[in-house]
């Protein structure tokens, strides 16, 4: 980057530039911006430039990282810098991506950290900006989510007051066989929730195997609820659906979502 000519020698990139470059989801607003985010160590004064964002931290707030040539902020540092930038359900996206990685060239994923790291570099500067916010994400995140909507979904059913939902974990038989590995499940009731992307309706290959996946799931009495687009913008009507079938599933229980009135069945 050409800031590296200009900028002190031990000013790196951060926030939201960091994030971009580790491959976090982020809003479009940041994904676009044309300037960069440079941080330096206190005393130094934060750089000021056009197309620079300068920010300044204490000798303690932890060492940069440097890939390849290029300084940057921790996984940890930079995720608590977008404290400042994000709302509470971009951060835990964002989250949820730094634990779950990148995906490999053999199909294995990374993470570039863990929650323990994250509570860790937290907990060590408690004096920090958003710490609400930040204290709230952390016991939000989750780690094996493989999208943003995923996250989007998790959060909008624990707002609406279901049961522990279950990321990403396999459904076995009697025999130990996975059958599935769902997006959510709700422990306890045999109900897997997915959320469907457009792929799912376009490829032949994504469409046939979601078919033949459900076919095994029908034998152990095993209930899948798909979760489209339109359900995030609106969903009063895929809350009550997940609630009905809890219920026939022996919860006890019934959604907290704000404003879900209905006519229940006789």
């Amino acid at each position: 980057m050409a800031w590296q000519s200009i900028a002190p020698a031990d000013s790196y990139v951060s926030h939201s530039t960091a994030a971009l470059l580790f491959g976090c989801p982020l809003p479009r607003r940041l994904e676009t911006a044309e300037v960069i985010h440079v941080t330096v160590v206190r005393p130094r004064r934060p750089p000021r430039a056009r197309g620079v964002v300068g920010h300044s931290i204490g000798p303690d707030n932890g060492t940069p990282i440097d890939s390849r040539g290029l300084r940057m902020s921790t996984a940890e540092q930079t995720w608590l810098g977008l404290a400042t930038q994000l709302d509470f359900l971009d951060l835990v996206a964002a989250g949820d991506y730094l634990l779950r990685g990148f995906r490999q060239p053999d199909g294995r994923r990374r993470p570039f950290t863990t929650v323990q790291r994250l509570r860790y570099a937290a907990a060590a500067h408690p004096g920090r900006r958003h710490r609400a916010t930040t204290d709230q994400a952390l016991d939000a995140i989750r780690e094996r989510v493989d999208s943003p909507k995923e996250t989007e979904l998790r959060l909008l059913l624990q707002k609406a007051g279901f049961p522990e939902l279950v990321v990403n974990e396999p459904v076995r038989d009697d025999t130990g066989r996975v059958l599935a590995c769902p997006d959510l499940r709700v422990c306890g009731y045999n109900l897997g929730i997915e959320y469907k992307g457009f792929v799912h309706a376009t490829n032949q290959d994504a469409w046939e195997n979601d078919i033949r996946r459900q076919r095994r799931l029908d034998d152990i009495d095993w209930k899948t609820i798909d979760i489209m687009r339109s359900d995030l913008r609106q969903p009063h009507h895929i809350i009550l659906v997940i609630e009905r079938e809890l219920q026939k599933r022996g919860w006890t229980g019934s959604s907290t979502w704000p404003g879900l009135h209905y006519e229940r069945e006789p």
